[in-house]
């Protein structure tokens, strides 16, 4: 999951890491379960700054993780950093890529892996910021060796999945230029088995940070209206049919939305910045909850029928996992000190973090670790929230609004 650019080398996002100790806010949490278990935690450092942002399960019963290095924090080039591990995040193997920056990836039925990652430049046109970038779709075999690249000009991928027919679909956004009315255009790309695109389709003045691919072959987008600033009543959903024809575009009272899944009746759980959320089939909101302070870069099925929410707290920069029942009531939450979160994968008896271990104000490590769960029944009362909270996120948002790119 990567997909608003996140500060992970800014100084005052490490020093808050290593200094402040994490408090889940009590008022959401109604926990009744035991937290899980850290089964096992691993790091990797190829280089001095080193970190993941997205996870996913293989069919071998490990795990292929997505990440960047570089060598130096200020000035350095950034490389793709893709290693392939067991069960126990223990590695098999270890691929970088020069000058691309990483957003997804998933083993593809035939046990390879799709890649998206791109690239980006920033120009000033005018006293107008001027974006510019392409994507990249990359094909490996299972040993992580490049089969092909196809290029898409002007666009940011933001996440890539493989379809029923053998092909992909790649959803982010364009970049338009400065004196353009929108700043971004939506966009999906559907391709062939070899990356080349077969259609496409645009959404004028919002960005899509994430997409999935649904159970009968459509296609659901998710996102806020510019990947730079954000307010409550900016996140969306779309959900298109297998032709790329929209069937629903549905705004929420959030400000943007990083990661969303389809569940097993046909409704979409999402997460995002201090809320996440449950949509029925047609994009209408079953329950919303606040999560005060916290951004939800992930989001994830428990088989007991609730959810799973991985993310970074927007105030320390420390990383939380917590579980809920079927209603968005908090069981259990689980933090973890100097250590940031941006990705989780479901996994036999429970599921896999991926993220960034900070290990001094200069240097990292990218972190993956193993949490396991007892699953009991959850209950069914779902707790409201209260106006307080909803304003106490509010104002956090104002607060902490800033130009991202």
């Amino acid at each position: 999951m990567t997909e608003t650019v996140r500060d992970f080398w800014k100084p005052g996002t490490i020093l808050a890491a290593l200094l402040i100790a994490v408090v889940m806010p009590a008022g959401i949490v109604s926990a009744s379960e035991t937290s899980p278990e850290v089964a096992w935690n691993v790091t990797f450092a190829p280089e001095n700054n080193n970190k993941f942002d997205a996870v996913a399960p293989t069919a071998d019963g490990g795990f292929i993780a997505l990440g960047s290095t570089l060598a130096e924090k200020y000035g350095g080039s950034e490389s793709l950093l893709l290693v392939k591990t067991d069960g126990r995040g223990n590695e098999t193997w270890t691929v970088t890529m020069p000058e691309i920056a990483p957003a997804s990836v998933a083993e593809t039925d035939d046990g390879g892996y799709i890649i998206g990652a791109y690239n980006m430049s920033t120009t000033v046109v005018d006293q107008d910021f001027n974006y510019q970038g392409s994507s990249f779709l990359i094909r490996t075999n299972a040993a992580g060796e490049e089969e092909w690249r196809q290029v898409i000009p002007g666009m940011k991928v933001s996440s890539v999945e493989e379809t029923a027919d053998g092909g992909y679909a790649a959803i982010g956004w364009l970049w338009n230029p400065p004196e353009s009315e929108n700043e971004t255009t939506a966009v999906i790309v559907k391709t062939d088995g070899d990356g080349t695109p077969a259609w496409n389709r645009t959404f004028p003045g919002i960005s899509a940070n994430v997409g999935t691919v649904t159970a009968d072959g459509g296609y659901v987008l998710g996102g806020t209206k510019s990947p730079f600033t954000y307010d409550i009543g900016d996140a969306f959903l779309i959900r298109l049919d297998a032709d790329g024809k929209t069937l629903w575009h549905e705004n929420y009272q959030v400000p943007i939305i990083f990661d969303v899944k389809e569940t097993d009746d046909g409704r979409f759980v999402y997460a995002g910045n201090y809320w996440y959320g449950l949509v029925d089939g047609d994009g209408k909101e079953v329950w919303l909850r606040n999560m005060e302070g916290l951004t939800g870069y992930a989001v994830e099925l428990r088989p007991s029928g609730g959810y799973v929410v991985a993310g970074t707290d927007a105030r320390s920069g420390e990383g939380f996992v917590f579980g809920t029942d079927a209603d968005g009531t908090i069981l259990w939450d689980t933090a973890f000190t100097a250590t940031g979160i941006y990705g989780a994968a479901s996994a036999p008896g429970g599921y896999t973090l991926a993220g960034i271990r900070f290990l001094s104000p200069d240097t990292s490590a990218a972190w993956l670790a193993g949490i396991t769960e007892a699953v009991s029944p959850a209950p069914t009362a779902a707790p409201g929230f209260g106006a307080a909270a909803a304003g106490a996120a509010l104002l956090l948002l104002l607060a902490g609004r800033r130009r991202r790119g």
